[in-house]
């Protein structure tokens, strides 16, 4: 087995390829898949030294090409999500086909079958698809997705005539359907009619004395498409009912008769069916040469759905194990580095097993010596880093905690020889040492291009020679400039990191002492202590065999276990320490968002009130105005001063009542404006909202805010926060309103098509009568209670008079900014006697 084949079978490469198959659409994408494998196996040569695009599965340790990998990750991931019709392009691409032999049979003028030209339609159905796809994803279809759609060709026009011309049968077969030419719906047609006459024909047939003797049994069948009767062999002798045998059942006895009298009948049937088939045949090759015509394009879109599919099956495996995109470099920038934070095995991870994540940091050109119990997850470890090198070659995210940084190595050699292997038997010496001696050869070729995995390093011989050969290893593979990862329970490796720090580091799984468990946590940093006697009690050793071993230890080597022991188990207690702590820092946290949020909405939802009711009182503050004025007329007309007295102590009452509404003022950032003019947008301080200037009245302005015209000292004024954008004049046709549902409304009773409108006692005012400023007021308490009922229509009648009343009404519309529109009235509404307005607050 070469290197290269060991590597994948060792880290389970395989697996995770099975599992990204299981996330493909397309059958051609899962056979390029199964094909890039085995030519992976047999240690092809990779994406960049052949040139080209990649294909599915294929990895590449070239950092532009697996960066341009993962940007199509997230381009296709922000469009998917975007788009509405990202389920439906999934759906689509399971029926693409690999149609590489009929377009290559097209090419040379061959008619193609009505099962190809469905498979071709399909195609092109997934082409359009996905371009709607990437119309509903907008700017998310990023650069390098968008250089793959740039390619596809739609074909809307063949398109549409495979879909015109192809349809399914009755058992989901490919056929040709009748609305594929009038031809071919003529003929059918003529079938249908044919078929009914001759059974009817046929069943009178069966009436007559003579036949109805002779029959078998009373049907009637087919044979070799024309229409028959099973008579009896020594009736049909006696020539009764004569006409042609086509069959005869086993026995003899029934003969399968054309009578004479059918024979017509059945003979246009057959035209017709042989019309018909040639119109068929006329329309399969007048489509097929359409599909030659454009083959190539065809061909293209095959090759841009398969890849899409790819890049779709790398991305929803990454979402499968919770992948991020990492940093990828090239091992030969200087200081390179690997981080792999919090990483997770993969299969594990889909697997379901709660997975306990490490951190893996190691320099290229280092050796890392991971030391600690058997079963305690060293072998883990070596696999998870081993796996997040070949998952990013080949362009899928990386299970890790946060963004890992990854030198692309060029060559991976590893050993893995202890029971988790399914694949091989490698625990022998002599295996171990084969593996040793390839990766000893690729570190002399390619040192920093090379990554070196062993799991339990020079084991299988004599304890004392095989530690020795195992540090004469890892010597030579640093000298190299080899970067290795190794587990082992040699003491004496575990030495190295303190004697040459920088080209050696030290990590250890834990072990808990009073679960006499392993932790699968790995630190990095320190050794770890075998706990052989740990384990074997865990496992259920007698006792007595147990104290007789550890007595043969020497109490140096057993006193320095037990150091490690109890460094481990500091170690685990202030990692678990460090767990609750996290946890309880972002509990508390979470707590205080929630109470924030919790107080935000409380202060929100005090100030709506507020405002609702400030709203709610300055409308009643209006009306009991109107109220006084229309006590001041009573008093100059009946003298009743009485009555204005308590007018106007009311209006007192409910000023103090509106000023209670107001939240307590506060100092206000920014200073008044310079300058005002009516129509601008300033915002007020004391209903902490924005309105637009009406009228200018010295030292006091007043604002139209929302459905209310309120009047505020200019030192209660702040210009806005951000400028408004100048309104722009568009269109009726091209304006986008607030809201859509009432202005669709609206718009029909303006412009050159204006609809009369239906009068109701909620949208008609009637002025007429009154003096303008009292019919302005009346019309001001009008409109505010048109807005609070979504009246977005409303009539004005104000007569025609001398027009001086009409003039003022529409004058007074045109300055409030939630009035969009006014007209005339139609003839049937009253024509300029009143006035039509369009409300938009």
């Amino acid at each position: 087995m070469s290197y290269e084949r060991a590597a994948l079978h060792h880290l389970g490469w395989i697996d995770l390829c099975e599992r990204l198959a299981g996330h493909l659409a397309t059958e051609l994408a899962a056979a390029r898949l199964e094909a890039a494998l085995e030519a992976d196996l047999g240690g092809r040569a990779r994406t960049e030294e052949r040139g080209g695009d990649a294909a599915i599965g294929d990895r590449c340790v070239d950092p532009a090409i697996v960066r341009r990998r993962f940007a199509e990750l997230d381009e296709l991931e922000a469009t998917l999500t975007r788009a509405a019709s990202s389920t439906a392009f999934g759906e689509a691409l399971t029926r693409v086909k690999d149609v590489s032999a009929a377009l290559g049979r097209a090419r040379h003028g061959a008619r193609l079958r009505a099962e190809e030209l469905r498979e071709i339609r399909d195609l092109l159905g997934a082409v359009a698809i996905l371009l709607r796809v990437c119309a509903e994803g907008g700017d998310a279809v990023g650069p390098n997705l968008g250089a793959r759609v740039d390619n596809l060709a739609s074909l809307p026009e063949l398109r549409a005539q495979l879909d015109r011309a192809i349809g399914d049968g009755p058992e989901g077969e490919a056929i040709v359907v009748d609305d594929a030419s009038p031809a071919l719906a003529s003929a059918r047609r003529k079938i249908r009619q044919h078929k009914q006459r001759l059974r009817k024909e046929a069943e009178a047939l069966m009436r007559t004395a003579d036949v109805r003797d002779a029959l078998r049994d009373a049907y009637f069948t087919e044979r070799e498409g024309r229409v028959v009767l099973p008579m009896r062999a020594d009736a049909y002798s006696k020539g009764t009912t004569p006409g042609i045998i086509h069959d005869t059942s086993g026995s003899g006895g029934t003969l399968f008769v054309e009578p004479t009298a059918l024979i017509a009948g059945n003979n246009a049937l057959r035209e017709a069916q042989l019309a018909a088939a040639a119109e068929v045949r006329r329309i399969l090759e007048a489509l097929s040469r359409a599909v030659g015509e454009v083959a190539d394009a065809l061909a293209e879109d095959l090759e841009g759905l398969v890849a899409i599919d790819g890049i779709r099956a790398r991305l929803r495996l990454s979402q499968a194990i919770r992948g991020i995109t990492p940093k990828v470099v090239s091992v030969d920038a200087g200081a390179a580095r690997l981080e792999l934070p919090a990483m997770r095995h993969p299969l594990l991870e889909l697997s379901g097993v709660d997975v306990v994540a490490n951190d893996m940091i190691l320099d290229v050109g280092a050796a890392m010596i991971i030391s600690g119990p058997n079963a305690g997850g060293k072998t883990v470890a070596l696999k998870t880093t081993g796996l997040c090198l070949l998952l990013a070659q080949a362009g899928i995210r990386l299970p890790t905690g946060a963004p890992a940084t990854l030198p692309l190595f060029r060559e991976v050699v590893t050993d893995v020889g202890d029971d988790q292997s399914i694949f091989a038997n490698l625990s022998t010496f002599s295996a171990h040492i084969a593996h040793v001696r390839e990766a000893l050869e690729r570190a002399a070729a390619d040192g920093p291009g090379t990554l070196v995995l062993l799991d339990e390093i020079a084991v299988g011989t004599d304890p004392e020679q095989g530690v020795a050969l195992a540090e004469a290893i890892l010597r030579a593979l640093v000298d190299a400039g080899a970067t290795a990862v190794i587990t082992t329970h040699y003491e004496r490796l575990k030495e190295l990191a303190g004697e040459l720090p920088a080209s050696f580091a030290n990590a250890a799984v834990g072990f808990d002492l009073e679960a006499m468990a392993p932790t699968f946590r790995l630190a990095l940093g320190v050794p770890g202590p075998s706990s052989a006697f740990a384990v074997a009690r865990r496992l259920g050793l007698p006792e007595a065999i147990l104290a007789d071993a550890e007595a043969r230890v020497s109490t140096a080597r057993r006193s320095l276990e037990e150091l490690l022991l109890q460094v481990n188990a500091e170690r685990e207690a202030q990692a678990a320490m460090r767990v609750e702590l996290e946890a309880a820092r972002e509990e508390t946290l979470r707590r205080l968002k929630s109470a924030r949020e919790r107080e935000a909405a409380a202060l929100s939802k005090a100030r709506s009130r507020k405002q609702r009711a400030y709203v709610e009182a300055a409308v009643e503050l209006r009306s009991l105005r109107d109220e006084v004025q229309r006590l001041r007329k009573r008093v100059r007309e009946q003298g009743d001063a009485e009555a204005l007295v308590d007018g106007r102590k009311a209006e007192r009452q409910l000023r103090d009542r509106l000023h209670e509404q107001l939240e307590p003022a506060k100092p206000a950032p920014g200073a008044p404006p310079k300058e005002l003019a009516v129509g601008d947008v300033v915002h007020v301080v004391k209903l902490d909202a924005a309105g637009e200037i009406v009228s200018l009245q010295g030292s006091k302005v007043v604002v139209q805010v929302g459905a209310i015209r309120t009047t505020v000292r200019r030192r209660d004024l702040r210009p806005t926060k951000e400028p408004e954008e100048p309104r722009r004049k568009v269109k009726p046709q091209a304006a986008a309103p607030v809201r859509s549902w009432a202005s669709s409304t609206a718009a029909a009773h303006f412009g050159d098509e204006a609809k009369a409108v239906t009068r109701s006692v909620d949208n008609v005012v009637d002025l007429r009568g009154t003096r303008a400023d009292d019919a302005l007021r009346e019309l001001d308490r009008f409109l505010d209670q048109a807005l609070r009922a979504d009246q977005d229509v409303v009539v004005i009648q104000h007569g025609h008079g001398s027009g001086a009343l009409r003039q003022a009404v529409r004058e007074h519309l045109g300055r409030l900014g939630y009035v969009r529109k006014q007209r005339s009235g139609l003839s049937s509404e009253g024509g300029a006697a009143v006035t039509v307005a369009w409300l938009d607050p």
